[in-house]
């Protein structure tokens, strides 16, 4: 493509770093695609078990609130306590034995449960299932058995109070005399109606406490039958990975797009400078023919336009002659030949006759030097119409002394058999054509001055 248009915006300056930097993305996909891979196959997994258990206790009649004291079913935090607790994993220690401690089952353990229900969930991990759903099964009977024991302990200690009250009230009412009326007849004492009533009411309290003395669970879902799960997961591994070296990917193009120091297509000066970029045609027996003529279709003829470019570059004499003569079919006259890398006081100096300049860089060239000029170019308010994208890689030589700069203006003559050789050597332009005023003003003012010296 021998033109390639400055970006139309943000989002086309990203699409363009995205395919410059392609590589970089494919890397770091492929990378944490590797590494992925090689961590779901190397890193130990282990499996789970989960016992379910409800925590309700059995009763034949609505439970009264003494013993919604006794058994706070909602009360999670309580649930875990005993669960994590050192009788409730000592004994479970000792039962599964092989050298396993009670700090060794908490570590691995998870104990969960709705605030609003009645399940409680021991959930235990090890490397192998069958270990799993050992030491679930016997973390979970020992809870059962010191919840329950925890319940009974309470119920013994409400029941013992209610016996206690139920022996005062009843001596009481055995040390209770008869009363006489005022006939002088044996009645009963009143107040013996009122304590049997207590001590039956105390009664039913107590019976109430019976069925705290059953089981305070009940194994709803088995270890050896809850879901195997095993962590971590081998496709998740690989596919975490992945989009870390996506993301890995897109930082480096971040990285190498801000941080780049050389040119590296024709895509990327558009995008830095926001100017148009002419390329060679590939192919053509006049490479820079077809891109030149196109420029100069789109220069003011009523301009001088300087060409800044590596004097030593062997291709800029090429590129310089092919221009000239596409810039005079069009009445433009010859552009002056600049050295790009020459003082830039030198080439200020050099572009201060001309508004309009164009340049030409190849693929390698340094992107700071190349900013600093445009920005000087700016200040001094000259106007850059576009950039020539040289073929090939810049030469270590480009970036040392260029050595003699190539003539910056083309001699033109006055006379009309010179019009009619530089009307030969562009390929029968006209003579009008590669006029160049400027240059004829200059020599009617020098044999003007020398006339004047003979007088």
């Amino acid at each position: 493509m021998i033109l390639t248009p400055p970006p139309t915006g943000g989002q086309q300056i990203l699409r363009h770093a995205l395919s410059r930097r392609w590589r970089s993305i494919a890397a770091g996909t492929v990378a944490g695609l590797v590494v992925g891979v090689v961590a779901a196959f190397g890193v130990p997994s282990t499996h789970s078990a989960t016992v379910s258990m409800t925590v309700t206790s059995p009763s034949p009649t609505p439970a009264p609130a003494v013993r919604a004291s006794l058994s706070n079913t909602t009360d999670m935090v309580t649930e875990q306590g005993i669960a994590k607790s050192a009788a409730v994993l000592d004994a479970a220690a000792e039962k599964i034995g092989g050298g396993i401690t009670a700090a060794d089952l908490r570590a691995n353990m998870e104990v969960s449960g709705d605030t609003n229900g009645t399940i409680v969930k021991i959930e235990y991990s090890a490397p192998t299932r069958d270990e799993a759903v050992t030491a679930a099964d016997a973390i979970a009977e020992f809870y059962l058995q010191e919840r329950t024991a925890l319940v009974e302990q309470r119920a013994d200690e409400m029941a013992a109070d209610i016996d206690g009250q139920v022996s005062a009230l009843e001596a009481e009412l055995a040390s209770l005399g008869t009363e006489e009326d005022e006939d002088g007849k044996t009645v009963k004492n009143p107040r013996a109606d009122a304590l049997t009533t207590q001590i039956n009411k105390l009664k039913d309290q107590s019976a109430q406490l019976s069925p705290y003395h059953a089981s305070a669970g009940l194994v709803v879902t088995a270890a050896g039958a809850s879901t195997d799960t095993v962590e971590p997961s081998k496709a998740r591994l690989v596919l975490i990975f992945t989009v870390v070296g996506v993301f890995a990917g897109l930082v480096l193009v971040l990285v190498r797009e801000t941080r780049a120091r050389s040119l590296a297509s024709p895509t990327q000066l558009a995008d830095l400078t926001a100017l148009p970029v002419w390329s060679a045609e590939e192919g053509a027996p006049e490479p820079w023919l077809a891109p030149t003529r196109m420029l100069a279709m789109a220069i003011d003829r009523d301009h001088w336009v300087d060409l800044i470019v590596d004097a030593s570059d062997p291709e800029a004499r090429e590129l310089h002659r092919v221009l000239s003569r596409s810039l005079a079919e069009t009445r433009v006259p010859t552009p002056r030949l600049i050295d790009i890398y020459q003082p830039l006081a030198s080439l200020l100096d050099e572009v201060r006759p001309s508004r309009h300049v164009l340049i030409a860089v190849r693929k390698g060239h340094d992107l700071a030097n190349l900013h600093a000029l445009l920005d000087e170019l700016a200040i001094i308010n000259r106007e850059v119409n576009g950039m020539l994208y040289l073929s090939g890689q810049a030469s270590a030589g480009s970036f040392t002394d260029p050595g003699p700069v190539v003539e910056a203006v083309e001699a033109h003559a006055a006379s009309g058999d010179e019009a009619d050789g530089a009307s030969a050597r562009y390929d029968r332009v006209s003579d009008k054509a590669i006029e160049n005023t400027a240059d004829k003003k200059g020599s009617s003012k020098k044999d003007s001055t020398n006339a004047k010296g003979l007088k």
